[in-house]
């Protein structure tokens, strides 16, 4: 019985062996790189990439209607004002057309920081998959390349440290820190990134405020990434990221 047990289980692996030939055969044949084979509901990083890329062409398109809308309104704005003064209309049209134009505003705000979001996040899914691939620093060991610089800080960082971070560069250059991220996002969901403990900076990693911001991370020992080259698809990829590398989650 054990033999035959046996003898079956052998003719299973033979034919699953096959199958996989088989399978690399027509692919060749058909001009095409053997690839592994994807179960159904799996979903490569590649293809969240892909997705990304749809949702950001979207909202700059979006953005260029917003953006549109608010000149308009503004426009009104002055229009209105002039004629107020005229003693032409109410001082209840101006003020509606001025709530018009905050709300519209608003949206272009909002929608500036989802595309720069967007593209950062696709620039560290992208070159991030270079990072995976380099050597394992040391302990405040640093690395840079043509397209980033890497430092592995021994301070252990969290997110309660960014206030600290904040008010160095506010005291440093006499304005705000520009995060584009902090902890995680819904863009990070989408490309499955668990960016919890980390935040994204909007600075040029050559500019001289990102070079103080990197000079001052390394002094503090605080882990972090400088991505300096856009990729295809991204305009507003170069930014600083501070804290460990994103890993990409498998839920």
């Amino acid at each position: 019985m054990l033999a035959n047990l046996a003898k079956s289980r052998g003719l299973l692996v033979v034919a699953g062996s096959l199958i996989v030939l088989l399978a690399g055969f027509i692919a060749l044949q058909q001009g095409q790189p053997f690839a592994r084979v994807r179960f159904a509901g799996e979903s490569s990083g590649t293809d969240q990439v892909a997705k990304m890329r749809e949702i950001l062409a979207r909202d700059r398109s979006l953005l260029a209607g917003y953006e549109q809308e608010q000149a308009k309104l503004r426009a009104e704005v002055i229009e209105k004002r002039k004629l107020f003064r005229e003693s032409l209309i109410a001082q209840d049209e101006v003020h509606q057309a001025e709530r018009l134009f905050v709300a519209a505003l608003k949206r272009v705000h909002e929608m500036r920081h989802t595309v720069i979001e967007t593209d950062i996040a696709i620039t560290e899914a992208v070159l991030g998959e270079k990072v995976d691939r380099m050597p394992v620093l040391p302990v405040n060991g640093y690395s840079e390349t043509r397209e980033l610089a890497r430092f592995n800080g021994g301070f252990k960082w969290s997110l309660k440290e960014a206030p600290r971070i904040e008010k160095y560069f506010a005291q440093t250059f006499g304005r705000r820190l520009p995060i584009t991220a902090l902890g995680q996002s819904e863009t990070h969901n989408r490309l499955h990134f668990d960016h919890r403990d980390s935040m994204d900076v909007g600075l040029h990693p050559d500019s001289i405020e990102g070079r103080a911001l990197m000079e001052h991370l390394r002094k503090s020992g605080i882990p972090f990434i400088a991505f300096r080259g856009a990729v295809a698809g991204a305009s507003t990829g170069p930014h600083i990221h501070i804290g460990k590398p994103s890993s990409r989650s498998t839920s």
